[in-house]
C-alpha cells in the first residue's frame, strides 16, 4: 500500500493537472473521439468537428505556452538587425497576441458550428 503523504502527493498532482490543463484535456478528448468516429464512419461532419477541435487546441497552446517565447525570439532577431523598435515590437505583439490567438478560436469553433449546421441540415432532408 501507499503511504499517506504518498497518496495525497499523487492525489494533488493529479487534481492540479486537471486545474491547469481541464480545457486542453476537453479539446484533446474532442479530437480522439472525433477521430475514431472518423476511421469508424467517414464523414465530413466529423472532420469538421476534428479540425474544429484541433484548432481549439492549438489555440489553448498556443496562448498558454508559445506565443510569449515566439515574441521574443522574434524581436530579438529582427531587432538585432538594426531595425527601429517601437512600431515593430507593436505590430508584432498585436499579430502575435490577439489575431494569431483569434484566428484559431474563431477557426475553431467556426469548424464546430459547421459540423454542427451541416449535421443539421442532412438530418433535416432525411425527415423530408
Amino acid at each position: 500500500m501507499l503511504s499517506p503523504q504518498l497518496q495525497r502527493g499523487l492525489f494533488d498532482l493529479i487534481y492540479f493537472t486537471w486545474l491547469h490543463n481541464s480545457e486542453a484535456i476537453a479539446y484533446f478528448i474532442g479530437c480522439l473521439i472525433t477521430l475514431a468516429l472518423q476511421f469508424i464512419k467517414p464523414r465530413r461532419l466529423n472532420l469538421l468537428f476534428f479540425i474544429g477541435f484541433l484548432l481549439l487546441l492549438l489555440e489553448f497552446q498556443y496562448v498558454k505556452h508559445i506565443v510569449e517565447p515566439l515574441e521574443q525570439q522574434t524581436l530579438q532577431t529582427v531587432l538585432q538587425q538594426g531595425a527601429t523598435g517601437a512600431r515593430f515590437t507593436k505590430l508584432t505583439g498585436i499579430f502575435l497576441e490577439k489575431l494569431i490567438p483569434f484566428g484559431l478560436y474563431l477557426g475553431g469553433w467556426g469548424a464546430i458550428l459547421s459540423g454542427i449546421w451541416i449535421g443539421n441540415k442532412k438530418r433535416a432532408e432525411k425527415t423530408d
